[in-house]
């Protein structure tokens, strides 16, 4: 039986939801149009691209002939041809293949390139690509990337274009090589785009201006963001920071990339010498990506540089050696900043220059999503302008309601002396609409900070300071701060038991959205009627969103019993509200999701731990299996040389045996023998003796005549029997010829 999975056809591979998020991908890319689908796979896409204004046409191959579709979404199966898809009459078509054809990919994008197709300038700035297909989105006329070097130049281009604001003017000086100035142009809200290149270009790209090498310095207009590059090797860099710095604006940004080329790569110090160069040039570091080439294009190749607690950035050489290029983008604070211009003709909301004495401070400090992303670094511009500009001017109140949100700010004695500034500039009269908006805003900032420490006296007092500015002097938009006044005013009196009070403070807080609602000049709420301003109505939205809690808490409280659990519930049902509570429960889960994805990731790691655990011990067991085996060969071969051993061992004990036993007997023998010749010597001793005594008798001279023939001849007839029984016969014939001999000469 088979481990493999079941196959998966390519109809499965697209449920509802996975093609709603592929639709959406598609229309933030090129917007709705007339759209081709090719392949079952897409079944689902049509949904989501109808709902959205999308002409829909489905084919099960590209059709021939009056084709109308301006854009080609077809289905690719794994190892297919795309040329097939690539249209003459499309201006877009977008590919799209099972997960993981990386392959298969790059076979496409060389098949497009073959043909005269470029990449889509939205694949370089777009964040969300799929990551359950592989897609890749082609143009007519798009960004040619051929290399990895270009593909880095792309994505720095594409986030390039998401930190461009909107109005701003950029100049791009890398960008005319493979077209990547396509990336700014359509990828950004730019109102101006200069290309440096001393190439000659045709005319025809509307909003694109294309600058010589040293043409761009002669320009008269204000410059909003440089995009450009700098060497690896730390050439000329000093000269274009200066030139970049000189044709910025004050708030003005420069994105500047420094590749890290493998084996080449500048040192860590080279680096911070940057970072001081752009600082003591008047360029302060806002944000600061790490790049990789090893993640997809576009926006995933960046990690944000972190900081540390003095604020600074992390430039380590471990990030170093990893990362291909560092892409900084420093913000322009020094300089004559922007004229006030007194006689500008602009609704107030956007009535900048007309009311600031420097309008640059809007997008140092203020706006959000224009402003510096550093808190650090707005605090320290904030404090300088709270120091340097008059107390009733513009310029004053925003820098002192940056700092009154700034905990950090607050810090010591400095909550005290802010909510003195801001008590001072509240009181004041407004010099133009854009105080009276920084005294509304002072006052609501200054209740909240006192309702925040239980100051509910002076938080009550202030709210109801809020609620008799008169807000369409400046905008109905300003009325967010009027109606959330009314609401938190409200719930102080509730909270103390004075229902009546509570009462009052909602309805005129619900009278104001009322008013707000009836301003007949729409201009004070949108701007231009012809090109609204896009904040302008989710901003009026969340006015009438919070006078929606106030009718909702004076409805409640107009019913018997008071029932206060209820009327907290339903007064509290706003949209904000409700997306508060919705953010607070994806983050609850993203937290919880990041915990159990630590704990996979733990378990992940116990598993391989405990696989190569098993592993090794597997191995360990097969090692010690073998030795096994062979030490039971050599046991076996041991076991058959002890046997064989042993046998001779029992042949030789049994020779051994049996030589003892003749040994035994001939020791028996010889011992016999050994008795024998004792006694044999005994009796010779005794012969020895008498014979010694005869022989003295006769040495000493007595007569022979005292012995008798016969005896001598029987004594020596015996001794020679005697003798016969001795091994050492010899010697003894020997001294017997020497004593006869002795004798006779006697």
């Amino acid at each position: 039986m088979s481990d493999s999975p079941p196959p998966t056809t390519s109809a499965s591979l697209l449920t509802p939801m996975f093609a709603a998020d592929l639709a959406a991908y598609c229309l933030r890319a090129m917007g709705p149009s007339r759209v081709q689908l090719i392949g079952e796979a897409l079944a689902h896409l049509g949904t989501p691209l109808l709902a959205a204004g999308c002409e829909v046409s489905r084919f099960d191959a590209v059709t021939s002939g009056d084709a109308v579709a301006e854009v080609i979404i077809a289905w690719a199966d794994s190892g297919e041809e795309c040329s097939r898809f690539l249209a003459p009459y499309a201006a877009a078509v977008v590919i799209v293949g099972p997960v993981g054809a990386a392959q298969d990919a790059e076979m496409w994008v060389a098949q497009a390139a073959n043909l005269g197709w470029q990449q889509h300038p939205a694949v370089f700035a777009l964040p969300g690509v799929p990551d359950y297909v592989t897609v890749r989105v082609f143009a007519r006329s798009g960004v040619s990337v051929t290399d990895p070097a270009s593909l880095m130049s792309a994505s720095y281009h594409g986030l390039a274009a998401a930190l461009v604001r909107p109005g701003d003017a950029v100049l791009a000086m890398d960008a005319a090589e493979g077209d990547l100035w396509r990336i700014v142009l359509q990828q950004s809200r730019c109102s101006w785009l200069g290309v440096v290149d001393d190439k000659p270009h045709p005319e025809g790209e509307s909003g694109v201006e294309w600058l010589g090498g040293t043409q761009w310095q002669l320009i008269p207009r204000l410059i909003d963001m440089v995009v450009t590059r700098l060497s690896h090797d730390g050439t000329a860099w000093s000269q274009k920071v200066q030139a970049a710095h000189a044709a910025l604006v004050r708030s003005g940004r420069l994105v500047v990339a420094v590749p890290l080329y493998s084996g080449r790569n500048p040192l860590q110090q080279d680096l911070l010498a940057l970072l001081a160069l752009l600082e003591q040039s008047g360029l302060v570091i806002d944000r600061a990506w790490w790049q990789s080439l090893t993640r997809p294009p576009g926006p995933e190749q960046f990690i944000e540089v972190s900081r540390d607690a003095a604020g600074q950035l992390k430039i380590d050489s471990d990030s170093i050696a990893i990362a291909d290029a560092l892409v900084l983008m420093a913000v322009k604070v020094d300089g004559p900043g922007i004229a006030q211009d007194p006689s500008l003709k602009a609704p107030n909301l956007i009535a900048f220059q007309r009311d600031y004495l420097d309008a640059s401070v809007v997008r140092l400090i203020v706006a959000v999503g224009l402003r510096l992303e550093s808190a650090t670094l707005r605090r320290q511009i904030a404090r300088k302008v709270m120091h340097e500009a008059p107390v009733d001017s513009a310029d004053y109140g925003a820098a002192v309601c940056v700092l009154l949100y700034d905990p950090v700010a607050q810090e010591g004695s400095s909550r005290a002396e802010l909510l003195a500034a801001a008590r001072l500039y509240i009181d004041a009269p407004a010099a133009n609409p854009t105080v009276l908006r920084w005294q509304v805003s002072l006052a609501f900032a200054a209740a909240s900070l006192h309702q925040a420490v239980g100051d509910l006296h002076q938080a009550a007092e202030l709210y109801a300071r809020v609620l008799a500015f008169d807000v369409l002097a400046f905008s109905p938009l300003l009325g967010t701060k009027t109606t959330t006044a009314a609401v938190r005013l409200g719930w102080i009196h509730f909270s103390r038991g004075a229902l009546p009070a509570a009462r009052q403070a909602w309805a005129r807080g619900l009278d104001e959205a009322r008013r707000l609602a009836s301003q007949p000049d729409w201009s004070a709420v949108i701007g231009d009627c012809n090109a609204p301003e896009v904040f302008a109505m989710p901003e009026f939205a969340a006015v009438m969103d919070e006078a929606g809690c106030l009718a909702s808490a004076l409805r409640l409280t107009a019913e018997t019993p008071l029932r206060p659990g209820l009327v907290w519930q339903w007064s509290n049902r706003s949209l904000r509200l409700q997306l508060l509570e919705a953010r607070t429960e994806q983050q609850r889960r993203q937290i919880w999701q990041d915990n159990l994805q630590e704990a996979k990731d733990w378990l992940d790691g116990q598993y391989h731990q405990l696989n190569a655990e098993l592993s090794r011990r597997d191995h360990v067991i097969q090692t010690l299996g073998s030795t096994a085996r062979t030490l039971a060969i050599e046991n076996e071969g041991a076991r058959a040389a002890f046997r064989l051993a042993h046998r001779h061992a029992v042949g030789e004990k049994e020779a051994l045996s049996q030589q003892l036993h003749a040994l035994h007997s001939e020791y028996d023998r010889l011992f016999a023998e050994h008795q024998q010749l004792i006694n044999a010597n005994q009796q010779l001793i005794g012969a020895a003796q008498q014979l010694s005594a005869a022989t003295g008798a006769i040495m000493s001279g007595e007569s022979r005549n005292r012995f008798p023939a016969e005896s001598i001849a029987e004594e020596m007839f015996r001794l020679a029997n005697a003798l016969n029984r001795l091994p050492v016969k010899p010697l003894v014939r020997t001294v017997l010829r020497a004593l006869a001999a002795r004798l006779g000469r006697k």
